[in-house]
C-alpha cells in the first residue's frame, strides 16, 4: 500500500478525495467515493476500527430506546440501514432475538408496564422492526424460564420477545474496507495525516506519515471523518480555509462492555435488562455459540457516562464493572463477580452537542450524524452509529459532489461487502503446517498468516483484537496465544527477534493496563 500512496504522490494530477478516519465512517465514504467514480485516498493513523468501530455493544439495530425518546426518524432511518446490510452483508450480519423481562417485586403482572412496553414495540415494528421478517410477541413466564433459566424467577411475572441483529463490528469495517478497495479506493493503515496544505484559501495538499516515511499528496477535497478526534483534524486545516466550517463541539461518551463466561447466565438469547437505582438498561448478549447448543461466552454493556481523560484507548474502570454487573445481579439467581470478568472493551462515541444538550446525560444525547462542508475543499461527518454509517457515507458524498463539480448515484444500497475469501483461505490451510502451535480453536494459523497477506495486519493487536475477537472475548486465551501468533507474524512479515519481543511485550502491557484499571480503587 505504501507503493502505491508514493505512486499517487508522485503524480502530478491531484487525487479528488483523502477520506481521514479508517473506521466505519470513513470506510463507508470511501466505498461511497469509489463506487461513484471519484479517485478516493482513505487514511488512518492505526488499524482500520482500532477506535470506535471495534467497541461497540456489536448490534445493528434500530435502537429500541430512541423510539422511546421520540426519535423516530432516528429510528426509522436505523431500521431500513438494518435491512439493507442484511442483504449487502449477508453472512455478517445475523439475526438476534432479545427478551424484555417484566420484572416485579410483589409477583403480579403490571398492566400499565405490559401495555406500555406493548405499545413501544408495536411502535418499533410498525417503524421498520417488520423488515426483518419477524414481529415481536409476548411471553408467560414459564416461556421467559425457557429462554433464560438463571432469571430470578420470584422476579419475573412474563416479558417480550422481539428482533434485532448484530455484526462483528471490526470485521463488518473491514469488509466494507475491502469492498473500496476493490472498486478502486486506496486504504492506508497506520498513516498518520500530519498536515493539510491550504493554497488561496482551498485544500491542496496533505501531508502524510507513514512509518516514518513522510509522503506530500495533492488532493481536491478532505473528508473528515475521524469521530472523536474530529476536532484535531480541523486543527490542522479549518483556519486556513476560504470558507470555514460553522464551530463543532464532540462530547465524547464512554462505552464500556464486560465479557463473562456464559454458563453464568446461561441465557439463550440476548436480553435488555435494567441498571438499579438508574434510569437505563443495558444489553446481555450470549456469543459464540457450541455445538450442544450452549454459547462459550456472554458480554454486558454498555455504559454512557461523559469521558474527560485521554481519547486515546479509554480505560474500563472498577467502576464501569461494577454498574454493569449490577444489573446482571439484579436480575439473576447466580452472582456474578469481578473475578469473573474475563474480557473488556471501552470506546467512546463522538456525539455531536448543542447548547441545548450540552449538559445532562449522555445517553439522552441524540445519535443523528451532522455533514459539514466548506467549498473551499473541507467535509467533516460526526455522530451517527454503527447500523447508519452507510446513509452517513451517502449524505457525506453528496456533499462532496457540491465541491467536485460531479453527480453520480450512489450504488451502495446494491452493493454486497466482500467478505473473506474462502478460496485463499482454503489455499492457505493447504500450505501451513498441520500446526503444532498452541492456537485457539477459534484463531488458527491460517487465520494468522490470511489477516497479514490479505486484511493488512501489521500489529500483533492487530490479530489478537480486531481480525479474531479472542482477546475481548477471552483476554486469558488471548495472552496464551500472543507467542505463537507473534511467531507467525515474525514469520510472514520478517521481523527481527527484537521487533517480535516488542509486539509481545506492547501487547502484554495492554493485557496488564486493562486489568490495572479494573482493579482501581479496589482495596
Amino acid at each position: 500500500m505504501l507503493e502505491q500512496l508514493r505512486a499517487k504522490a508522485d503524480r502530478s494530477e491531484a487525487v479528488d478525495l483523502v477520506v481521514v478516519g479508517g473506521g466505519i465512517t470513513g470506510a463507508g465514504v470511501a466505498l461511497d467515493a469509489a463506487l461513484r467514480g471519484f479517485d478516493v485516498v482513505l487514511v488512518e493513523r492505526g488499524d482500520f476500527a482500532s477506535g470506535t468501530s471495534s467497541k461497540s455493544s456489536k448490534l445493528v439495530h434500530g435502537g429500541l430506546r430512541y423510539l422511546q425518546q421520540g426519535d423516530v426518524a432516528l429510528v426509522r432511518e436505523a431500521l431500513r440501514e438494518r435491512s439493507i446490510l442484511q442483504r449487502i452483508a449477508q453472512g455478517r450480519v445475523e439475526v438476534l432475538p432479545f427478551l424484555l423481562p417484566i420484572f416485579t417485586k410483589d409477583g403480579l403482572f403490571p398492566r400499565r408496564i405490559a401495555r406500555a412496553l406493548g405499545s413501544a414495540l408495536w411502535a418499533y415494528d410498525t417503524a421498520g422492526g417488520w423488515r426483518i421478517g419477524r414481529l415481536h410477541r409476548r411471553l408467560r413466564k414459564s416461556g421467559v424460564a425457557k429462554m433464560a433459566p438463571l432469571l430470578n424467577s420470584d422476579r419475573i411475572a412474563g416479558g417480550y420477545l422481539y428482533y434485532d441483529a448484530r455484526a462483528d463490528d471490526a470485521r463488518l469495517t473491514l469488509d466494507v474496507a475491502a469492498t473500496a478497495v476493490r472498486e478502486g479506493a486506496l486504504a492506508v493503515n497506520y498513516c498518520s495525516l500530519t498536515g493539510v496544505s491550504v493554497k488561496s484559501g482551498a485544500v491542496n495538499t496533505v501531508e502524510l506519515d507513514v512509518d516514518g516515511s513522510h509522503i506530500s499528496l495533492r488532493t481536491r477535497c478532505v473528508v473528515n471523518a475521524a469521530g472523536v478526534w474530529a476536532e484535531r483534524v480541523d486543527d490542522l486545516v479549518n483556519g486556513e480555509l476560504a470558507e470555514p466550517l460553522p464551530a463543532l463541539t464532540v462530547r465524547p461518551a464512554r462505552g464500556v462492555h464486560v465479557t463473562i463466561p456464559w454458563e453464568l447466565v446461561q441465557t439463550q438469547v440476548a436480553m435488555v435488562l435494567p441498571v438499579p437505582g438508574d434510569k437505563r438498561s443495558v444489553f446481555l448478549v450470549p456469543d459464540k455459540p457450541q455445538p450442544d447448543g450452549t454459547f462459550d461466552v456472554a458480554y454486558i454493556g454498555t455504559t454512557d457516562t461523559d469521558h474527560s481523560g485521554t481519547l486515546d484507548d479509554p480505560a474500563c474502570t472498577s467502576d464501569d464493572v461494577d454498574y454493569l454487573l449490577r444489573s446482571v445481579n439484579a436480575a439473576m439467581e447466580s452472582s456474578v463477580t469481578r473475578d469473573n470478568v474475563i474480557g473488556v472493551w471501552s470506546g467512546l462515541r463522538p456525539l455531536v452537542t448543542s447548547d441545548d444538550d450540552s449538559e445532562g446525560r449522555t445517553a439522552d444525547v441524540s445519535r443523528r450524524h451532522r455533514v459539514d462542508m466548506s467549498s473551499s475543499g473541507y467535509v467533516r461527518v460526526v455522530g451517527g452509529k454503527l447500523t447508519t454509517y452507510r446513509s452517513m457515507a451517502e449524505d457525506t458524498l453528496n456533499h462532496v459532489e457540491r465541491i467536485l463539480g460531479k453527480r453520480k448515484l450512489c450504488s451502495t444500497r446494491k452493493t454486497p461487502l466482500v467478505d473473506r475469501n474462502p478460496q485463499l483461505l482454503d489455499n492457505i490451510r493447504s500450505t501451513v503446517s498441520s500446526s503444532t502451535l498452541p492456537l485457539h480453536s477459534t484463531l488458527t494459523e491460517a487465520d494468522v498468516v490470511y489477516a497479514v497477506r490479505h486484511e493488512a495486519a501489521i500489529h500483533l493487536a492487530d490479530v489478537l483484537t480486531r481480525r479474531s475477537r479472542l482477546h475481548l472475548l477471552h483476554r486469558d486465551l488471548a495472552m496464551e496465544c500472543a507467542e505463537p501468533v507473534s511467531l507467525i507474524m515474525q514469520r510472514e512479515l520478517g521481523w527481527p527477534e527484537s521487533t517480535r519481543q516488542q509486539e509481545l511485550q506492547s501487547y502484554i502491557d495492554l493485557c496488564r493496563s486493562e486489568i490495572d484499571a479494573m482493579r482501581e480503587g479496589i482495596q
